[in-house]
């Protein structure tokens, strides 16, 4: 009787690494970032193509008027703006 309660720790070690393996194992899962988008135009080269050819297309225009009116002035400025804004996106990528 004795010599029973000497293994019955290494009884029950056994029974609880073999009860454990049945059990579900337990995954440790990391949160995954999400992936990096781009805000903006996908491609600020294309974009200040674009904006560069619509501010010729505003020179051109207004290239012929003697003064300038506030509707033009108010063109180029938003013109103005847009560039900026491309050349901030361009800055970054840079």
């Amino acid at each position: 009787m004795l010599y029973a309660l000497l293994f019955l720790p290494a009884v029950a070690a056994i029974a609880f690494v073999l009860l454990r393996a049945r059990a579900k194992p337990r995954v440790l899962a990391e949160a995954v970032p999400s992936p990096a988008t781009i805000a903006g135009d996908a491609d600020p080269i294309a974009a200040l193509d674009a904006l560069l050819t619509e501010l010729e297309g505003a020179t051109v225009r207004i290239g012929g008027a003697d003064e300038l009116n506030d509707r033009t002035v108010a063109e180029l400025e938003q013109l103005a703006e847009k560039l900026e804004a491309a050349a901030v996106s361009l800055e970054r990528v840079a």
